[in-house]
């Protein structure tokens, strides 16, 4: 349906309906796989990540709005807070943000606040992209 770098999905059902979204890479030698939230929030948590040790982390943040979103991306590492990126995102687009640019730390956490409803994940690859795994954020 979409051949695309950034791509985020809506699912509407008149229904109660479970969505999950798969990604593989490498010939599929790797995947995660997440859960779909129940609504955007203009806050979300991720408590997990790692740059260092050849661990790569993403932040994606999904506008589905119809107006564009004002985003901040804030880390705490074990050394405390780091300032990430503040952009705008476009309406019902996607953006997705290396964390490893931003900070340099084996635990970081991310905060991502908008002032419009967003969506935010975590991917996390190890092993030179042997696996992976991800979580939806916890909204606030």
């Amino acid at each position: 349906y979409v051949a695309a770098w950034e791509v985020s999905t809506t699912v509407t059902s008149d229904l109660p309906v479970v969505a999950e979204r798969a990604v593989y890479g490498g010939n599929r030698t790797w995947a995660h796989d997440s859960i779909g939230v129940t609504a955007p929030s203009t806050a979300w948590y991720l408590a997990e990540g790692c740059t260092q040790g050849g661990f790569e982390t993403w932040v994606l943040v999904q506008n589905p709005g119809d107006e564009p979103a004002a985003v901040a991306i804030d880390f705490q590492t074990a050394t405390g807070a780091v300032a990430g990126p503040r952009e705008t995102v476009p309406a019902r687009s996607r953006r997705t943000y290396e964390v490893g640019k931003y900070v340099a730390a084996w635990e970081v956490s991310t905060t991502v606040t908008s002032d419009l409803p967003v969506v935010a994940e975590r991917a996390v690859y190890g092993g030179n992209r042997t696996w992976a795994h991800d979580s939806i954020g916890h909204p606030h």
